[in-house]
């Protein structure tokens, strides 16, 4: 049977306040499989534009990521948008030219079951996605195209991934641990608090303690 390995590093958070009492995941990019199980790797771009985007390099595909942008999205989030870039590849989507809504709704769905079956969201985390993701609006650009408005619950279980039985490496690589710990704090505790100037200058505050991890 294939099997997709959707390598996404994790580590937990323990965050649960009166005000945000909601169990977190965080995690690391490392890479994912293509239908043929060859290893679509991950790689961080400081300089990249936009959160994610696939590449080919060297004929293979590449998920380039910036790790520093949109710093104030949950962890579930974070995970959603890496896993539909990974869905490109794993149905066999264009990646060149302009997306299709229709193949980027594919990509939800199919990141959405392939999460759910990995046990790193529920389904009962699918609204907070969606809620997350509605904040973004001045910065939306820097997230995977096409712009759209997000309807995940329309995503059927188990009826959009091909493949079954997903394992996870959950080896982080120890370098990036503090410094991804860090900054998924500082997004989790905005998250919580709004987007007040006073709330603003705390996340600002809480991100730059996060350069010395």
């Amino acid at each position: 049977m294939n099997r997709l390995f959707l390598l996404v590093c994790l580590f937990l958070l323990n965050l649960a306040t009166a005000a945000y009492a909601q169990e977190t995941v965080a995690f690391s990019f490392a890479g994912c499989t293509d239908p043929q199980g060859k290893a679509v790797r991950g790689q961080a771009d400081p300089g990249l534009r936009v959160l994610l985007e696939t590449h080919v390099v060297d004929g293979t595909r590449v998920i380039a990521y910036n790790p520093s942008l949109l710093p104030q999205l949950l962890p579930e989030t974070r995970a959603f948008l890496y896993a539909h870039e990974c869905a490109w590849t794993n149905l066999n989507l264009p990646i060149d030219g302009q997306r299709t809504l229709e193949n980027a709704h594919k990509a939800d769905c199919w990141a959405v079951d392939t999460l759910v079956r990995s046990h790193l969201i529920s389904r009962n985390n699918l609204e907070s996605i969606e809620n997350d993701l509605a904040l973004v609006t001045e910065n939306a650009a820097q997230l995977p195209q096409p712009a759209r408005q997000y309807n995940l619950a329309s995503c059927a279980p188990g009826k959009s991934s091909k493949t079954s039985g997903n394992a996870l490496d959950v080896n982080a690589p120890p370098a990036s641990q503090a410094w991804n710990n860090c900054m998924q704090s500082c997004g989790n505790h905005l998250y919580a608090c709004g987007r007040s100037s006073s709330c603003m200058a705390a996340f600002n505050q809480c991100t730059a303690s996060c350069k010395g991890h």
